[in-house]
């Protein structure tokens, strides 16, 4: 569909959609390089144990967020806005040690590139932020840039997932319709959100809950299923589950497992990611 047969609410949703998936796809990028060469506390707000490269005024901006509302943040990193992650990528010195190999793709001229476009699509973040208008330019660039953007960084981890010792399908995000959106990050084991305590966990009676995943994009033979401790079964990346009476209790967990094609699984019970999300039905009034 072309910009000129959206309308303004149209342009300026999808805009966002895809700006929020380049911001998504630069905080794990960043997470992965950074955790690996400074530790998990890179983004402390002190000077113990951070990544000095990562200027204080960003890591405590970064800190006051997360602090906030640690039920909208999982990790730190989550708290990262769009300007503070292209900040981060185009230190000059942690752009060439970290960053360069996952987006040269999208900039073969490098770092002079890289801050054209960034800043260009932070621009537009900005615009839309504070109730501008998406012109139909603003909608091409906010599409386009964002896709070179993600597709080279999916390219730089497919490059990287050959050389893993166990290179499966894992996953990468986790939505539902009470408003929570879970980044999850790469994990040797599985994923556990407790959504009462990170996000909006409560379900009544009667609602329906739809869930939807995704998986890492560089792989194609998968499949996904789904469950609940109460006995409901499924499979596909979306969930729709009707809330009635047996569900009612202070835990309802739902899992969502990823199975490769693969004769062998990295996890035991032939999967080989899982994330068990666990919510709090009340009961009717």
């Amino acid at each position: 569909m072309t910009p000129a047969a959206l309308t303004e609410t149209e342009r300026r949703e999808l805009a966002r959609r895809h700006l929020d998936s380049a911001e998504a796809w630069l905080r794990r990028l960043i997470d992965q390089k950074l955790t690996t060469a400074f530790g998990t506390e890179y983004l402390a707000p002190g000077d113990a144990g951070t990544c000095p490269l990562v200027s204080r005024a960003i890591r405590k901006h970064i800190a006051d967020r997360f602090d906030s509302d640690q039920s909208r943040f999982p990790h730190i990193i989550d708290a990262a806005d769009l300007g503070d992650a292209i900040s981060i990528v185009l230190n000059p010195e942690l752009y060439r040690a970290y960053f360069r190999a996952a987006l040269i793709s999208a900039f073969p001229e490098e770092l002079a590139e890289a801050r054209t476009f960034l800043n260009r699509l932070e621009d537009i973040r900005n615009k839309l932020a504070h109730g501008g208008t998406c012109s139909d330019r603003d909608f091409e660039r906010a599409v386009c840039y964002s896709n070179d953007l993600i597709d080279s960084i999916k390219l730089h981890f497919s490059e990287q997932n050959m050389g893993r010792e166990f290179n499966v399908p894992t996953l990468i995000r986790v939505v539902d319709n009470k408003g929570n959106d879970f980044h999850l990050h790469p994990s040797p084991h599985s994923h556990d959100i407790d959504v009462r305590d990170h996000g909006n966990g409560d379900l009544h009676v009667g609602d329906v809950l739809l869930i939807e995943v995704e998986v890492d994009p560089s792989f194609a033979n998968f499949s996904i299923h789904w469950m609940t401790f109460n006995g409901e079964t499924g499979h596909g990346s979306t969930m729709r589950l009707e809330i009635g009476t047996k569900h009612v209790g202070a835990i309802m967990i739902v899992r969502i497992q990823v199975k490769s094609a693969e004769q062998w699984h990295r996890l035991p019970g032939g999967f080989d990611d899982y994330i068990d999300l666990r919510y709090r039905v009340l009961p009717p009034n």
